[in-house]
Order: C-alpha cells, then structure tokens, then sequence
C-alpha cells in the first residue's frame, strides 16, 4: 500500500488515457447518436455505400434533425460529404468495437457485434455491460502502434471503465460514493500509470478531499487542451447508460459523478471478474447467463417510471384515451401503465399523442427496447424477447389516430432502450 507521501511518475512521456478521437464532441457519445449513427450504417451497409455518400449524409441531417430539440448540443448536419463525421470521428465507433478497424476503402463497414446492436439484437444495457467488461487501454482502435507498444514495454494494460466503478463501490462502503473529473484527471490517471491497488485510488481520493496531501509534484497527465475532456469522456459513458448520475458542480472539475445506488449489487456483479475471454459473444453469454443487464433494465425502467414528473396525469390521460394494452388489449387497469413513445429524457411530451396504455411486462420490452413498434404498427423483438413472447405477440397491431407518428418514428430510428 502506498504512503501518503508518495509520489507517481508517468511511465512514459505522454502517458494518458485517451477515449476516442483528439478534436472530441462529448455529444457523440450519447446513446442516441452513438447508436442512432450505428443504426443508420446498417440501414445502408448492404448497399455497398461510402461515409462520403449523399445517402449517408442525408441519414445524418435527418438524426441532426432529431436531435435538435434535445440537450445533446451536436450538429450532425454540417459533418458531411467528404471531412464526414466518420473520416473525422470514426474513434467513437471503432473504440467500442461497433465498426471495423482500419478500412481504407471508405465503405460503410460494421463489425459482426456492431451488426447485432443495430439489429437490436443486443439491447442498449447488454452493449454497454460489454464495453465495461472489455474496453481496455491500449486501445489499437484509437491509439498508434508506437504508443500501444510503449504501455505494454511498461506492462500496462488497464479496464479503465470497471477501474472507475471499482474505486467508486469501495468509496460507497465510506459514504463518499463519487468521482469527480478533477480526481479523476488528477489522481486516478496519474496512479493507473504505477501499477497501483485498488486501495491505493481510494486512500488517495479520500486524503485529497480531507486536505490532508496536495498533489504538489504529481505528474500531469493531460497537459494537451482537450485532454481533460478526452478523459471525462470515461466518466460521460458511465453516466450516459446509468451507471453513475452526474451532480453538477461550479464547473466541469468540480462535477461529481455517483454510483448510481438503485444499481449498486449489479455493477458489483458486473466488475468483480475479468473475462476469460474478450469475444464479444463469449462475454454476452456470460452477462445473460448472470441476467446482470436484465436486472439492470427492470430496476432502471422502475425508477424511470417513478420519477417522471406528472406520470400519474399523463396515465389517467393514456388510460381515458385507451383503456386496453396496445399489444394485448388486456383492460384490467391494476396493470396497465402509460408508455412514452418519444422518451421524457429527449423532451418527449407528455401528452395522449407521446403514449400507449401497455401491460406491465410489455411496458418493460417497450422501454428496454426489446419491444419495437413500426409507424405502420409492425412489431418486432429481440431474439430474447422472440423465446418468451413470439407466441402471444401479434405480429401487427392497428395505430390510434390520436398517437402522433413523428414520435414512432424518431423511437424507430433513434431509440434502443434504457
């Protein structure tokens, strides 16, 4: 265990963590852009098209078109044609395996895992308990050949990802559950680069916030001008799939990022082995086999449901328009619930146009997006959901007039679930 009186040195000269590309735009890594990007790829990969097509510019203007009413702060729109959003941040993808590394061609191209998610195949909790399992530094992905030999040569390889929510279940057992960017760039990183124990961030993190060390003489590790964002980008993924929640500070330094509690047994679960093997459908068999993600989307579905402002008013609207489940047309109102189909998280409205009366578990298929509804009210599930519920799943059910198709089919295009 290291003394309070220790001091780390980078193992090598520019030593960092980097996430995906130098120029990053945090926005890119949200759910609905990461994956709303993915599902487009696949839309137009079997055509043979280039990211410098018009075809691909056009399904970026229509998601930029989207997006625009929502906090996600990105425009798609202008990162088209030839300087496309791909050629200039293709890291975003290729870091999380979702497309192939190292194509020259310009083509449109998705790894088999990253077929799977666009196919919704994986659902969004399964895609992002893989890349906590498996994204690892050095990653040839976004890292050159010359840097990923310099970690090794010092024998380092690191699960950054599962690293943070190690040291943030063990500061919950002390009541101080968080991390913020500024222990994370400061403290953390400077550490990941000494080989240090798991005890070695905590004792560190927690002399930092009692003032009782400085960090006078500490290594920094983004001396570059986005660096620091690189690196909350780890922090931003968390947050973005709910594993931490996001406690806003005086500025980006200050923001703390907390283990989300309602989740604590799964995400113990989750970190607590190495995978013996980093194929993505060895991995996958072995986190529905644990069923970590399908408590993950019930308990997340659950507290969704509960705080949503005005979902009680927005239920007995559902219900008074629709008093049977759009699926299964069972009225018994004890287990009927008021589905969004535009989610509250992007500004959906809660309104009788941005709803559905669902039965209790079809409203969980619904929100996990193992459950997808067609403008033209084709249905269609998962290959999980297909073994439990293809039998007594119409394959087509009939639209309401009152339910507003825009919201259908921005869910359709866009969305993959909690």
């Amino acid at each position: 265990m290291l003394q309070k009186t220790y001091i780390p040195r980078k193992p090598f000269p520019d030593f960092k963590w980097k996430w995906a590309c130098l120029q990053c735009t945090e926005g890119l890594n949200d759910p609905v852009v990461l994956l709303g990007v993915l599902f487009r790829m696949r839309k137009l990969e079997p055509l043979g098209l280039k990211y410098s097509s018009p075809e691909f510019a056009d399904e970026l203007i229509n998601l930029s078109k989207d997006i625009q009413d929502t906090n996600i702060g990105v425009d798609l729109a202008r990162r088209t044609g030839e300087r496309n959003l791909i050629r200039n941040s293709g890291q975003y993808w290729r870091a999380v395996g979702l497309i192939e590394p190292g194509d020259r061609s310009g083509k449109i191209k998705l790894t088999d895992f990253g077929r799977r998610v666009a196919e919704h195949d994986i659902s969004q909790a399964e895609f992002a308990a893989i890349t906590v399992q498996t994204f690892k530094l050095p990653n040839p992905q976004v890292q050159g050949e010359d840097e990923c030999r310099r970690w090794l040569n010092s024998g380092l390889v690191l699960y950054p990802l599962k690293l943070l929510l190690e040291i943030e279940c063990n500061l919950q057992e002390m009541g101080q559950g968080y991390i913020t960017t500024e222990e994370l760039i400061r403290i953390v990183i400077p550490l990941s680069g000494c080989k240090a124990e798991l005890q070695d961030y905590v004792n560190f993190i927690l002399w930092f916030r009692a003032g009782d060390i400085s960090l006078v003489g500490w290594p920094d590790c983004c001396p570059e001008a986005n660096d620091m964002r690189i690196a909350r980008e780890y922090l931003l993924f968390l947050r973005n799939y709910g594993y931490v929640e996001c406690i806003s500070g005086n500025n980006r330094l200050n923001e703390k990022y907390k283990i989300n509690e309602l989740l604590l047994d799964e995400i113990k679960e989750l970190i607590k082995t190495v995978p013996k093997e980093e194929s993505f459908v060895k991995v996958l068999n072995d986190i529905r086999s644990s069923e970590v993600t399908s408590e993950f989307e019930r308990k997340r579905v659950q507290y969704s449901r509960t705080a949503r402002p005005n979902q009680g008013r927005f239920r007995k609207e559902i219900l008074r328009a629709c008093s049977r489940c759009i699926i299964t047309n069972v009225t018994m109102p004890e287990i009927l619930e008021a589905a969004h189909i535009k989610p509250f998280k992007y500004n959906g409205e809660d309104t009788v146009a941005n709803g559905f009366a669902m039965r209790t578990d079809i409203h969980t298929l619904f929100d996990t997006g193992h459950l997808r509804i067609s403008v033209e009210g084709v249905i269609e599930l998962s290959t999980r959901a297909r073994m439990d519920y293809g039998a007594i799943i119409p394959p087509r059910i009939v639209i309401p007039d009152f339910t507003n198709r825009e919201f259908l089919k921005w869910r359709w295009d866009n969305y993959n679930g909690l």
